[in-house]
């Protein structure tokens, strides 16, 4: 997950991931010089942080993810059973 500090979104999604038992790695953006276009060229159109990866497979923002677990999709898209 590309995140930065302080970013309520950012601890939102890492505490979803948290309860839900996910393992995952944080990378901070926050002294990147450009974080905005650097997550555009990760998932075109997603200039925000968190940004979620599932593998090389990006997912989107908490919002996305958030969504993908009140479907109760989450797990199987962590699996690469299901596509986001």
């Amino acid at each position: 997950m590309y995140r930065t500090r302080g970013c309520p979104y950012c601890v939102a999604a890492e505490q979803l991931l948290r309860a839900r038992g996910v393992p995952f790695d944080q990378v901070y953006l926050d002294d990147h010089p450009d974080r905005r276009g650097f997550t555009s060229s990760i998932l075109p159109g997603h200039d925000t942080v968190p940004l979620v990866l599932v593998g090389d497979r990006a997912l989107g923002g908490y919002d996305e993810l958030r969504a993908l677990d009140r479907e109760g999709r989450l797990e199987a898209v962590l699996r690469g059973e299901d596509e986001p």
